[in-house]
């Protein structure tokens, strides 16, 4: 009878600790989610964080309905101030998990919330994480 009750507890605590209740988007991602202004919070390369300034963390991506995304840098001016440094507009495409700007960029999607978008992308070595928020 004990053997029996082991299995069970163990069979039960692997189904208890194996279901997954991060939100993150699986498969696909719902187009519209995407639509707005969301501005830079973090980044990361391989895992180590990026220290961003001022600027870096102005930086905004600006998603149309009609697939268009504007992305907006700031740079440090002469006097110490932030402006904007270069702004850039280009067509995007989702499928599945994967935003693609301008034919050639690949990000995949991550939504752990309603107000927070994280890209991946990948080079030949490197992995960049950089995390949005909703504005």
């Amino acid at each position: 009878m004990s053997k029996k009750l082991i299995v069970f507890v163990l069979i039960t605590l692997h189904i208890t600790f194996s279901c997954n209740t991060d939100d993150d988007v699986t498969g696909t991602i719902n187009e519209t989610f995407i639509i707005g202004q969301w501005q830079l919070s973090s980044s990361t390369k391989n895992g180590t964080t990026i220290d961003l300034d001022t600027c870096d963390l102005m930086e905004t991506y600006v998603f149309t309905n009609t697939n268009k995304v504007s992305n907006t840098l700031y740079a440090l001016s002469t006097n110490n101030v932030c402006e904007e440094d270069a702004k850039t507009t280009y067509d995007y495409t989702i499928t599945g998990v994967n935003l693609t700007i301008n034919s050639h960029s690949v990000f995949v999607i991550s939504t752990p919330n309603a107000s927070t978008l994280i890209l991946t992308s990948k080079s030949s070595s490197d992995t960049f994480v950089k995390t949005y928020i909703r504005k």
